[in-house]
């Protein structure tokens, strides 16, 4: 299904049942999550939750061991480009290099990118 056909009622976001050890740790428990498009949502819990779990799953670097995740109806593991091509993450955590300039990280990360867009970046 292409982006532009996505109605406002529609999902963009589709977990089911998804669980996750690590170890003893349960992280994630039968989690069953719908987010619409259109919507402004938070994920809040305490420290421990499984925030940052649920979110890996989403991206695709965790792969679902039990249940399912679809984002834009497909698998965010097995269709990486095109999920990861339509969404945004801002993690709280500083995941880009301490030694790269704005410029470098500018010139980086337009390699992946076939389509960049210099004047609107």
């Amino acid at each position: 299904m292409s982006a532009g056909s996505f109605t406002e009622s529609e999902k963009v976001v589709e977990i089911e049942n998804l669980s996750r050890r690590f170890g003893a740790t349960v992280a994630l428990d039968s989690v069953d999550l719908e987010v619409s498009r259109g919507g402004v949502y938070g994920l809040v819990g305490a420290n421990g939750a499984g925030k940052t779990t649920l979110i890996k799953h989403v991206l695709g670097l965790l792969k679902a061991k039990t249940g399912s995740v679809r984002v834009f109806g497909e698998d965010p593991v097995k269709e990486p480009v095109s999920v990861l091509g339509r969404i945004g993450y801002l993690s709280e955590e500083r995941d880009l290099p301490d030694w790269m300039r704005i410029d470098e990280l500018m010139r980086y990360t337009r390699a992946f990118y076939p389509k960049w867009d210099q004047q609107y970046a």
